[in-house]
């Protein structure tokens, strides 16, 4: 039960960093440009790279503690937090022509 706890709470915490970076640009990349009718999707990968950069944070912080075995349940929480976030289609924006 205490994992599950804790996967899950990472998993909230990997969800909304996904989204601030989505919604606040501190980089400002632009990845997989689309022309269509309706305007020019970019998927702004900023959540993406700070939520990256948390899970390594944290893989770090269980490597220096000696935890490995919870290493396991950080992976699932950051690609389930990606699969949802992705499915939301935080980090996609589409300006009008």
């Amino acid at each position: 039960m205490k994992k599950f706890l804790f996967t899950f709470l990472q998993f909230l915490l990997f969800l909304l960093v996904f989204a601030a970076g989505s919604f606040l640009h501190p980089f400002n990349l632009h990845w997989s440009n689309a022309v269509t009718t309706a305007g020019t999707h970019y998927f702004i990968a900023d959540g993406l790279l700070l939520a990256l950069g948390l899970l390594l944070v944290i893989i770090g912080a269980q490597a220096v503690r000696k935890r490995l075995c919870n290493t396991t349940w950080t992976v699932i929480a950051f690609i389930l937090a990606v699969a949802i976030a992705y499915a939301m289609k935080l980090g996609f924006i589409t300006r009008e022509l």
